[in-house]
């Protein structure tokens, strides 16, 4: 029986708007052959056309999810879902469970009772009845602890004594989507693949940069799996529909979709950067695309910190003054920008 273990992880993935993206990003980042991939991929966008619908706002588009998970949408991840009933069922003592799994290789999702897990100094606990979901790594029986990663209330690694862990894991009710838990185990030959790596696809890195600029519909591609719905936007009509919900007064106070298009800028200037080391760009075209992309990021980057500041002095007219303007400044420099890297992107190398 070992006393202690740690899986490996990276607590500061590219992406920390949602768990959803951040926890995968954590495991398949400690395995640089993940770069191919997040760099193929995290390039469209949707959004809720009318942000009462109550679904995510706004965030990256990777396909449909199951069982309320995403994160199967990627080539190592092998995952499993468990009802929370079943669990309880075979056994009354989470905490040996969760140390099974740890042994045996398989990180353990699953959603806690904030109020048991400590936060930063000079952060009060967490009320009764706050639940997220919180990834398991590691543990050290002599210490009495799991490792976990989670937002507390920025995104980090930290440590939970057993037994607060018992309390957050009981303490969280069986309803919504606290009804499961996922078994993620990395596998460093792709299942079903012949092939060991994932290749960089420009082809399908082109295809989904149109996609995003003409807002196709991408749910189309997984017809299989999802008829696909008529309150979705998709690409630049997420700016229209976030001014659109941000102008009804509701939702101003929600950071995260700023978030997102930050976070989505970064995505799309460090692929320049990957795309150029790569041999997928020349030198003129990478020279001039960088310096583009960077000031759509910057300006992405400018609105997220004026709406926190818009939040603080409660200047509604700031987000109408300044933040649609610049979005609207964004989605025009970005059109330009795409247009030329997909032609960049479709034409010989010629320096």
């Amino acid at each position: 029986m070992a006393n202690s273990k740690r899986l490996a992880i990276n607590d500061k993935p590219e992406i920390l708007s949602y768990s959803s993206h951040a926890k995968t990003l954590a495991i398949l980042s400690t395995d640089k052959r993940y770069e191919a991939w997040f760099h193929s991929n995290y390039i469209q966008l949707i959004c809720e056309k009318d942000f009462k619908d109550k679904g995510i706002h706004l965030d990256f588009y990777l396909g449909p999810s199951k069982d309320f998970n995403f994160y199967v949408n990627n080539p190592w991840l092998y995952s499993q879902t468990i009802k929370k009933e079943m669990v309880n069922h075979l056994t009354d003592n989470i905490t040996e469970f969760v140390i099974s799994c740890i042994d045996r290789n398989y990180y353990v999702d699953l959603h806690l009772d904030q109020h048991f897990v400590a936060n930063d100094p000079g952060f009060h606990f967490e009320p009764h009845q706050f639940y997220h979901d919180t990834l398991v790594f590691g543990y050290n029986r002599s210490e009495q602890y799991f490792d976990i990663l989670g937002y507390n209330p920025f995104y980090k690694s930290l440590k939970i004594s057993f037994s607060d862990f018992d309390s957050a894991y009981r303490n969280c009710p069986i309803e919504k989507w606290y009804t499961v838990l996922y078994l993620y185990h990395y596998e460093k030959k792709r299942p079903g693949s012949q092939s060991k790596d994932y290749i960089l696809d420009v082809t399908w890195i082109a295809d989904s940069l149109k996609g995003y600029l003409n807002s196709t519909d991408h749910t189309r591609l997984f017809a299989m799996f999802d008829s696909g719905r008529n309150n979705l936007a998709f690409g630049m009509d997420v700016y229209h529909y976030y001014k659109l919900n941000l102008k009804s007064g509701d939702f101003w106070e929600d950071i995260r979709p700023l978030y997102v298009l930050w976070e989505h800028k970064k995505c799309m200037l460090s692929r320049i950067q990957y795309l150029y080391d790569h041999h997928y760009l020349s030198q003129s075209n990478y020279a001039y695309l960088k310096v583009q992309f960077e000031e759509i990021k910057n300006l992405a980057e400018f609105i997220k910190v004026t709406q926190l500041k818009a939040l603080i002095s409660k200047d509604n007219k700031i987000i109408e003054k300044i933040i649609f303007n610049c979005l609207d400044e964004i989605a025009s420099k970005e059109h330009k920008a795409i247009n030329e890297l997909i032609s960049a992107l479709e034409l010989p190398l010629h320096d």
